[in-house]
């Protein structure tokens, strides 16, 4: 994708290549949608959307849930895929847009299933517990 996302073009994004593939894949499954808080994800029309299209299943800034607080449980591609991605692809200084794209998919193919899983073992343990505390507060074991 190239320009800026904003919140007319993270809507069509919604629409076109991000929810139906998801329904797809999950269909007749209760689902939830978790997006951050940009401002493109806070935009009106996008809440309005899931607001009617994921009645009660969405996760964000003003959504049914608000967005998780920083935590590396619950969002563990903020503290590690993105920062990982930038130390790789900015560290190759790549000066054309074509050469930008090509050194993500790069630095992304080069990151181990093992790496991935194991980034995200923590949400798996975390939402274990929030389950077995019926969705009450909880002590984090040290």
């Amino acid at each position: 994708m190239e320009g800026t996302v904003t919140g007319e073009v993270y809507l069509e994004m919604l629409c076109s290549s991000i929810l139906p593939p998801i329904h797809a894949l999950y269909e007749n499954s209760e689902l939830s949608y978790q997006q951050d808080g940009v401002p493109p994800h806070y935009h009106r029309d996008v809440r309005a959307f899931l607001d009617e299209n994921l009645q009660g299943h969405w996760i964000g800034r003003r959504g049914t849930f608000e967005f998780p607080p920083c935590s590396r449980d619950l969002t563990p591609l903020d503290f590690y895929l993105w920062g990982t991605l930038k130390d790789v692809v900015y560290h190759k200084k790549p000066v054309m847009l074509w050469d930008f794209h090509a050194e993500i998919r790069a630095a992304c193919a080069a990151i181990r299933i093992n790496t991935l899983t194991e980034v995200a073992q923590p949400t798996a343990r975390h939402c274990n517990r929030c389950l077995a505390a019926n969705g009450n507060h909880f002590e984090h074991p040290r």
